[in-house]
């Protein structure tokens, strides 16, 4: 097998694998959740620059995959929705990493 052709099949692999999680709106919302555990709607809003109606829709794709969860609560009285990125989230967030690392020495085994 050529080496173009192992590269092409373990990226289409990745890529269908996972169609629900690729999306770069919700990797991005997952990887950030990685990295602090939790977050309020409001922060994840602006930090990833999305509107209030595009971050909650990947947010009730997400939880309803078992990858985060939501709560709603108060902050000096103002409501909060909280979000969390679940155990399965983590293992979801370190698999893909894995996959992408696997990917890119395939691409650099090529430049060699």
């Amino acid at each position: 097998m050529s080496a173009d052709r192992e590269l092409l099949e373990v990226l289409t692999g990745f890529m269908n694998e996972d169609r629900e999680t690729l999306v770069p709106a919700r990797l991005s919302i997952l990887v950030y959740l990685y990295f602090t555990g939790s977050t309020q709607f409001s922060k994840l809003q602006d930090k990833l620059e999305m509107t209030s109606g595009n971050l909650a829709s990947h947010l009730k794709k997400l939880e309803d995959l078992g990858l985060i969860k939501t709560t709603r609560g108060f902050i000096e009285v103002k409501p909060v929705r909280f979000i969390e990125i679940t155990s399965e989230g983590i293992e979801k967030v370190r698999e893909q990493v894995l996959r992408m690392r696997e990917l890119v020495s395939k691409v650099v085994e090529k430049q060699t």
